[in-house]
């Protein structure tokens, strides 16, 4: 205790690590200490690490040569921080900066299309990409041009079930990891498209937007979409949502038909509306 204020120092004893960091400096360790949810960043000077928190009439310290005891009881109290000792701080942004520059020249080349080696085409909408990009997101994009296929040859595809929209967000994702929502496309067919290209991640993006979007006209598509394209979280979300709503959902055409074409689904929607699951 310094007056109205806690004070906290560490020192360290011997060179961290031993004989093998004595060029290793101090002053670049970050310590966070962090006292009733008080975060402090330690400062360095003098070998020592330290930090202050002011004091409040709800502490009750008061300062003593031995211990510190409460003002209302008098009785010994102790004082908790939370340390978090961080070594490398650097090295912790490095891969972030590093992972982000790669990413940079990846959507570069997406839309420079520079030294593009394939040809997709897409109801008459041409779009230019890379063999090596598009083999190392999509397995089956790979078997593709890795094979003695004729696409493999040419290297132009023609894409005949995906429109030209949903095929040019599938292979941005996988130049890119982001799915840009903003654009408008129908989230439902490019769940299809990422489940017949194997782009896993992409179909559990789809599957958890279709979740957030689920309604009383939508909840019966999407539970067939799940079953079709084995999507455990979209089917799991869609069987919750209508056991919820089933007075409403139940009555409808939609929900007829999946109890006529899908009878396994109509039962454990059943099952979950009179509580069995």
């Amino acid at each position: 205790m310094e007056g109205h204020q806690i004070v906290l120092e560490i020192e360290s004893e011997s060179p961290i690590g031993g004989k093998q960091t004595k060029q290793f400096e101090l002053k670049t360790i970050q310590i966070h200490a962090t006292k009733d949810r008080v975060q402090q960043k330690m400062t360095y000077a003098q070998s020592k690490w330290r930090a202050k928190w002011n004091v409040f009439l709800n502490y009750g310290f008061q300062q003593s040569t031995t211990q510190n005891r409460c003002n209302s009881c008098g009785r010994e109290s102790s004082m908790g921080f939370d340390i978090l000792i961080d070594l490398t701080p650097d090295f912790v942004i490095s891969p972030k900066k590093g992972s982000k520059h790669v990413l940079d020249h990846l959507l570069n080349l997406w839309n420079t299309k520079t030294l593009s080696d394939v040809t997709f085409s897409c109801k008459n909408y041409n779009i230019k990409a890379h063999t090596l990009i598009l083999a190392s997101g999509s397995p089956v994009l790979a078997a593709m041009f890795q094979h003695n296929f004729r696409e493999n040859q040419e290297k132009v595809v023609e894409i005949k079930d995906i429109d030209p929209e949903i095929f040019e967000e599938l292979l941005c994702y996988i130049y890119t990891g982001n799915f840009n929502s903003g654009r408008n496309v129908n989230v439902a067919e490019l769940l299809v498209a990422a489940d017949k290209y194997a782009v896993e991640t992409l179909k559990e993006e789809c599957a958890l937007i279709l979740s957030r979007k689920l309604k009383v006209e939508n909840a019966a598509h999407y539970l067939v979409l799940a079953h079709l394209y084995n999507s455990p979280k979209l089917r799991e979300a869609s069987l919750d949502f209508i056991s919820k709503n089933a007075k409403a959902i139940c009555s409808r055409k939609d929900w007829m038909e999946i109890t006529k074409n899908y009878p396994e689904l109509s039962f454990q929607a059943t099952q979950l509306i009179i509580g069995l699951l």
